[in-house]
């Protein structure tokens, strides 16, 4: 099993703490991004794909990427902490913590706020090394709710669903990337774009870091990551900008013009594809 998800990644994109009075809505919308929240105070409904849940303090819900979301507020002071999050691999079909993992819709893990708290304060903090801090905390967090998950006492249901339905060959088919270890020219490259997303890129410039011919470094780059070199880019480069729209006030044109899109215009168009929303309507959603 772990030769299916040793690669998987997330990618931290926001996280903030919402209080609403008994009047609050919030109208269905499709959701461009993972969600999980946490509920400080109060009692709310959450409809996710038509679902309904009533949530209470203490307990995460979790939002899968591309679920219809609804929900409105059944008390007064009713507040939730929200970390929004991408993951680093195509689950084609469903959804990679759900269907993988048993990750439910609703939990309760209380251990997990302390890291929600860690998270929220490393973002404030002006350390160049927040986000080193704020990645491994959004991953223990995770890694806390999958082992929750785990248990005898939260998954007995879970048991039957995955034998029926997630056997392990029909999960490895549905995962886009599957390699065990990904080899180290290819790695080089990924982790020099990473800290560098806004420079320019061809299949040859980055075979020529890799030190490989551009016919075989985009072969092995598509087996190992599942993607192809510059569809890797294209990822990168939009999922660095959705989390500069949520923790920056900078224009869309400044944002596109650090991510190295030229055009800002186009960079909208390529953003509404990955996500759903412009970028304003994105950074107007983080609001509401």
């Amino acid at each position: 099993m772990s030769s299916v998800v040793d690669n998987v990644r997330f990618n931290f994109l926001y996280i903030d703490t919402y209080s609403f009075g008994r009047n609050w809505v919030f109208p269905e919308s499709m959701i461009p991004y993972n969600m999980l929240r946490y509920i400080e105070s109060g009692v709310g409904t959450f409809f996710i794909d038509d679902e309904e849940v009533v949530v209470r303090k203490d307990q995460i819900v979790y939002i899968p990427m591309g679920s219809r979301l609804s929900c409105y507020a059944m008390e007064d002071n009713f507040s939730f902490t929200s970390i929004r999050f991408t993951t680093s691999v195509y689950f084609e079909g469903g959804d990679f913590l759900s269907d993988y993992y048993g990750i439910r819709k609703v939990m309760v893990c209380k251990e997990v706020k302390t890291y929600f708290q860690q998270i929220y304060r490393w973002v404030k903090e002006d350390s160049p090394a927040k986000m080193y801090f704020v990645r491994g905390y959004l991953e223990i967090l995770i890694g806390t709710l999958i082992s929750k998950m785990s248990t005898k006492e939260n998954c007995k249901e879970e048991h039957q669903i995955t034998d029926d339905k997630y056997k392990l060959e029909k999960i490895r088919r549905r995962i886009r990337r599957v390699s065990n270890k990904v080899d180290p020219r290819i790695q080089v490259v990924m982790d020099y774009v990473v800290l560098h997303p806004a420079e320019k890129y061809t299949p040859q410039s980055m075979a020529d870091m890799a030190e490989l011919s551009k016919q075989r470094f985009s072969c092995l780059f598509k087996e190992q990551v599942g993607k192809s070199p510059m569809a890797y880019i294209k990822e990168l480069k939009l999922t660095t900008a959705a989390r500069k729209l949520l923790v920056c006030n900078e224009t869309v044109s400044e944002i596109a013009y650090e991510v190295g899109y030229e055009d800002p215009n186009y960079f909208i168009r390529e953003f509404k594809s990955a996500f759903g929303y412009t970028p304003n309507q994105y950074r107007k959603a983080a609001k509401e």
